[in-house]
């Protein structure tokens, strides 16, 4: 079998749960108080975990829509959107309820009152464009359940996507493509994009920036190794054993970077990222499948959604906890907050998204082989 027919025939990629972990553990980090910048300077450890969700995202979901036409001469959008729905609604809502549960009994101030004011923008996945990161009365800069605005980017994007590929010859869907990356990256150079915009012009700016370059990028990755003659390319320029560690390098090295989070900064880390994740998938032995494939690894990378969603939650119990015991360290704050986060969506994987995710056989919307 050719390497080619290898990769078309793997309905799971062992290395990509890895991925996940390492995209969650640095979010935590960017939100807890871990390793001191002195100590290991990551740049944007937050958008760094969150960039490399949103390029497995785009390959992941691409792939899967390209096989299931491979198979099956079609895209059934029916099919499509109750897997995503049973995937990401029941939690996210669920969780979402529980906030609001939390904040009226716990948050009697400034920021639990914008929270309710910011609660339909999160029940309609549009907070990414209309929740702003405000300064309280103490100023700082705190806005509860803000994290939730890159899962309003990636339903947005499948939102339209799905359809894109359905209607829309090959050829014009890249070209689609290409033309929201080109506007995204345009922009950001010429204008950047505000935390806080201050009038009509900027907030029509930040919606139109709001498409994920990262997701798009994923999303061009999987069309190009679904075909023959682009999966061959990419074989003959990453397919060598050691292509994983040099491309793992490069993104460690960027995300490392000491300088200012700028947009050249996040282009970069989005194409070592895609590097990474083309070495990992078009050759199951590569270089950094020992390490990728470790068990702790993998669990943390499948339950990766709920630690998303419950961190904050773990992350505040630390900080709560931590000082009461007299507790003054980081790293265990980190770390702590690593675990709790951990527990919290292990449990909600077993008992709650599990069964929910068992329906899609019953509703006739199974993933294709």
């Amino acid at each position: 079998m050719s390497p080619y027919e290898q990769f078309r025939s793997t309905s799971r990629f062992a290395s990509l749960d890895a991925l996940r972990c390492i995209g969650i553990i640095g979010v935590i980090w960017q939100h807890s108080p871990g390793i001191p910048r002195e100590v290991m300077s990551l740049t944007d450890a937050g958008a760094s975990g969150v960039a490399l969700f949103f390029v497995l995202s785009g390959f992941l979901i691409t792939s899967l829509l390209l096989r299931e036409e491979a198979a099956t001469g079609k895209i059934n959008l029916r099919n499509f959107y109750i897997r995503r729905s049973l995937r990401i609604f029941p939690l996210y809502y669920t969780v979402l309820a529980l906030y609001a549960v939390l904040v009226l009994l716990l948050e009697k101030n400034a920021a639990g009152k914008l929270f309710f004011e910011n609660l339909p923008f999160y029940l309609t996945y549009t907070n990414n464009w209309f929740v702003d990161l405000k300064l309280n009365e103490d100023g700082q800069r705190r806005v509860i359940f803000i994290f939730a605005w890159t899962l309003a980017t990636e339903e947005q994007f499948y939102l339209f996507w799905p359809s894109v590929m359905k209607f829309f010859r090959r050829h014009v869907a890249i070209a689609i493509l290409l033309c929201i990356m080109l506007a995204d990256i345009t922009l950001e150079f010429m204008f950047g994009r505000a935390d806080l915009p201050a009038n009509n012009a900027e907030r029509l700016l930040r919606i139109a920036t709001s498409p994920s370059t990262e997701i798009c990028s994923g999303v061009l990755l999987a069309i190009f190794l679904h075909s023959r003659s682009g999966f061959e390319r990419a074989w003959k320029l990453l397919g060598h054993h050691k292509s994983a560690w040099i491309a793992g390098a490069m993104a460690l090295a960027i995300t490392n970077w000491p300088g200012p989070a700028s947009t050249s900064w996040y282009l970069a880390q989005t194409l070592f990222f895609t590097l990474l994740l083309a070495c990992c998938v078009i050759r199951q032995d590569h270089g950094l499948a020992n390490i990728l494939n470790t068990k702790i690894l993998a669990r943390i990378g499948v339950v990766s959604y709920g630690m998303y969603l419950l961190h904050m939650l773990a992350v505040n119990a630390v900080r709560v906890i931590l000082p009461r015991l007299n507790i003054d360290s980081q790293i265990l704050a980190f770390v702590l907050a690593v675990l709790f986060a951990y527990l919290a969506a292990e449990i909600s994987y077993r008992l709650f998204e599990t069964p929910i995710l068992n329906l899609k056989k019953s509703l006739g919307a199974s993933r294709p082989a």
